[in-house]
């Protein structure tokens, strides 16, 4: 049977990542994921590793799990491997969920990023953007704890026991990768958010943009009206044919305004 420890440390409802080990046996408490979960919720997996035997323990399914059991089926590996080597392979195949994961949210990203230039909906956009952090953070919160369970097994006083055999080296690495990849994944999503920004301000600057030209349009119109409006009387004023000319004299500014624009390339 397990050992007192190996039960009360299984028993635990909160286990944080780390590793215990015992004269038999050592017990890996690692944090999973699932590659397709939306919200990346972390799940816990107990790993119990003795000279012939490993045993895993989880709440939830494990994706990770049940792929890692199809692979060595495939490839006729059952009763081939050792402790270590089996317990190695569980491993990759859990980090292999999180590089899944983080895949899945960098394509998400290249959405946002379409979102961002061509959507104008603002609210939309945001709530995907909150969405993504959470997810991210999660993810982060669930992968980088393992580095306590995992780091010692490279350390060269801490070793598995002999009859369990040796574990594949490339496991911290490969953990750390996954770390990078969340790290790099919240950098694209700040440069979305970033993109959005710009975009905001370049809408925000073209409509101030056409604003400006319907004043500079409109401003000479007013002036000659007013000069028109005024209660002087002049023999100019009481010629009704003026009116046409005042309105022609609208119209050219307004072009003239509207040349020097195209020309200066403001439109």
């Amino acid at each position: 049977g397990l050992e007192r420890e190996a039960l009360q440390r299984l028993s635990r409802v909160d286990r944080r990542a780390r590793i215990l080990r015992l004269p038999e046996r050592v017990v890996l408490t690692l944090g999973a994921v699932d590659p397709e979960d939306d919200e990346a919720r972390r799940r816990e997996l107990d790993i119990v590793v003795g000279a012939n035997h490993v045993i895993t323990v989880h709440d939830d399914p494990l994706v990770a799990l049940d792929g890692f059991r199809s692979e060595i089926g495939q490839e006729q590996l059952v009763g081939k491997l050792d402790a270590a080597e089996f317990t190695a392979g569980l491993i990759d195949s859990v980090i292999t969920a999180y590089f899944r994961q983080i895949e899945r949210i960098e394509r998400d990203i290249d959405a946002l990023d379409e979102m961002a230039v061509l959507s104008r909906d603002a609210d939309s956009f945001l709530d995907t953007v909150l969405a993504l952090r959470r997810r991210i953070a999660r993810l982060r919160r669930a992968l980088a704890p393992n580095r306590e369970a995992l780091l010692p097994l490279e350390r060269p006083d801490f070793a598995l026991r002999e009859d369990l055999g040796e574990v594949w080296p490339g496991i911290v690495q490969r953990l750390e990768r996954a770390i990078d990849g969340v790290e790099n994944a919240r950098d694209l999503l700040l440069g979305s958010f970033d993109l959005y920004l710009g975009r905001a301000s370049q809408r925000t600057n073209d409509v101030m943009k056409v604003l400006t030209l319907v004043s500079a349009i409109a401003l000479p119109g007013i002036v000659l009206a007013g000069v028109m409006g005024m209660n002087f009387k002049l023999p100019f004023f009481e010629n009704e044919n003026n009116f046409f000319l005042v309105l022609l004299a609208m119209v050219l500014f307004a072009g003239g305004i509207l040349g020097v624009a195209r020309l200066r390339r403001w439109i």
